[in-house]
């Protein structure tokens, strides 16, 4: 999986790949702020943006790694999910249900889990070394 600094950096690499972007949009994951979070939910606030944001990316990561079998998974989402996101992206982290909140920490925590075993390529070239 490469890894950015910078945008620029994004767009040398996908360049010398012969690729593009598919946007010129640049944001950030903003992973340390949802795992300072998942180490004490119940004395933190609710990061909002950065919870959506990374839910967003873990669904993708474990899509694009649906072929990888040894990597951990997310788990299945269903009703209890759908509400918490709802509330998560009106910002209405403070009305999650307790069954809400224990089904979004699951989520985060195996995203996290997910992340953490992806072999990572820092500031990569075409023949990138992985970390």
């Amino acid at each position: 999986m490469p890894l950015f600094v910078t945008a620029r950096q994004a767009r040398v690499y996908a360049r010398r790949q012969g690729r593009r972007l598919a946007t010129s949009e640049v944001g950030t994951l903003e992973l340390v702020r949802v795992e300072r979070w998942l180490e004490d939910p119940a004395r933190r606030h609710v990061p909002p943006g950065a919870v959506l944001d990374a839910w967003h990316f873990f669904e993708d990561l474990a899509r694009g790694l649906d072929a990888v079998q040894e990597l951990p998974e997310l788990p299945a989402q269903g009703a209890v999910h759908d509400s918490a996101y709802e509330r998560l992206f009106g910002n209405e982290c403070a009305a999650w249900t307790p069954d809400e909140r224990r089904a979004v920490l699951a989520l985060l925590r195996a995203g996290v889990a997910l992340w953490n075993s992806c072999p990572v390529t820092l500031r990569p070239r075409s023949g990138g070394v992985s970390m």
